[in-house]
């Protein structure tokens, strides 16, 4: 299968029918056996910025193109994305998108793509200048553009162009094993560049993203993948030696294992989450070598699971939109609809309500989310506090990002880091 072929196919597979963009990618199978790095560079980021792309495609055709022969339209965004972006040589791009409509049964469009394809060439500076609404400009989907811009009317551009961007490669330092310092000397021994991050200071960022088993330490244990924003975590929650703890919705488990990592001397952790996703929360408890009580269970049902002992820390990192990581799964953008946040958020304050009386008085919630969606956050906050007074925000400090009515939230673009929004709620101590 051609490799325009077969990323035409994965982009139509996100944009028309739904599908996660890495599954479309592994389910190509042996039917793809090109370069696949190219592959996923065309796929990943013509779904990026498809908006963008597709409003390109709409001026340079009189009409859309069928439904039965899409698989063409989505041969031109890969096309036009390799020219605009990867600086593809023009006519290699042409002539082998125009070549490998012989593989498919609509080689009668050889012409229109030729024809679309040498037109953008031509007229790419009228045709991108004619493009005049901010969400085509912007490559996004034109309810979350809103959403966004109503959201964060002072940062929403910068949250664009880092949504837009592609994610960098942050390590966690296991303080079990190693400092920060120490392993900055053994990536500056193997010749691999790095910046220290801002906020969080167990935090490294490789300059040049690699594979995780080209990444020094890891199979050992020695370090983690986990965006800075995540990372912050440990210090949100202010563990304590003999300290239970609950962290809710924890797969694949790295804040379960930053927290062990944090405070070895925890009297119990219990990570929960669905059956299909705890055996990633296993598989990095294992190669850290640490312990924790993993339970595979509907957090709601707490009737099923809890044993009646309560938590001193609580942590709450609820299922949510996505919007804060978009940079790192651009399918986010085609998978969301407009009626996704009101369920989500309904969600969120059902887990919120479900967790509160499991924790002992003097004990502290930190509700996470990886959404910059008010309504899943502050508004969420908002309604559980509502008619309780067993409660007291937690103060927390500016590297948790801007304040909010109850929280913090960091901003993609505003801060290093994907975007998270973090709330601290005590529990009032008994008199």
């Amino acid at each position: 299968m051609p490799l325009t072929i077969a990323a035409a196919q994965v982009l139509r597979g996100v944009i028309d029918h739904g599908h996660s963009l890495e599954r479309a990618v592994e389910n190509l199978g042996d039917g793809f056996n090109g370069n696949l790095s190219e592959l996923k560079e065309i796929a990943f980021g013509g779904c990026r910025f498809y908006i963008y792309l597709d409003g390109i495609i709409a001026e340079l055709l009189r009409k859309p193109i069928k439904e039965k022969d899409r698989i063409i339209h989505f041969l031109l965004v890969g096309a036009i994305y390799r020219l605009e972006f990867m600086r593809a040589p023009d006519h290699a791009v042409v002539n082998e998108s125009v070549g490998a409509l012989e593989k498919t049964n609509q080689s009668w469009a050889k012409n229109l793509t030729n024809g679309a394809l040498r037109n953008f060439l031509r007229h790419k500076s009228e045709i991108i200048g004619s493009l005049n609404k901010a969400h085509v400009r912007d490559a996004f989907p034109k309810h979350l553009h809103e959403r966004i811009t109503r959201d964060w009317p002072d940062h929403a551009q910068a949250i664009f162009r880092a949504s837009n961007k592609k994610p960098p490669l942050t390590l966690r330092i296991n303080q079990k094993t190693t400092t920060r310092s120490l392993y900055a000397e053994t990536l500056k021994g193997q010749g691999m560049d790095y910046v220290l991050t801002q906020d969080s200071d167990i935090g490294v960022t490789l300059s040049k993203p690699v594979a995780v088993e080209r990444i020094p330490g890891f199979a050992d244990g020695m370090v983690s993948v986990q965006d800075e924003s995540a990372q912050l975590i440990a210090s949100a929650v202010a563990l304590s030696g003999g300290q239970r703890v609950l962290d809710g919705c924890a797969a694949p488990g790295g804040k379960t294992c930053l927290m062990l990592e944090s405070q070895p001397d925890l009297s119990c952790l219990v990570a929960i989450d669905l059956p299909r996703r705890t055996p990633a929360i296993e598989q990095n408890l294992a190669r850290l070598k640490l312990s924790a009580t993993v339970m595979a269970a509907d957090l709601l049902d707490t009737a099923a699971w809890w044993d009646g002992q309560p938590f001193d820390r609580i942590v709450l990192d609820a299922p949510c939109s996505g919007s804060g990581v978009i940079r790192r799964h651009p399918d986010i953008k085609h998978r969301r609809r407009p009626s996704d946040i009101a369920k989500f958020a309904q969600q969120q304050l059902a887990m919120i309500n479900s967790v509160w009386p499991l924790l002992k008085p003097g004990g502290r919630l930190v509700y996470v989310t990886c959404s910059i969606f008010k309504a899943e956050n502050d508004h969420v906050i908002e309604k559980f506090m509502a008619g309780k007074e067993d409660f007291e925000l937690q103060s927390l400090n500016e590297i948790f990002g801007l304040a909010s009515s109850f929280g913090r939230q960091r901003l993609p673009g505003v801060h290093s880091g994907d975007g998270f929004y973090y709330c601290g709620i005590n529990k009032t101590p008994e008199q």
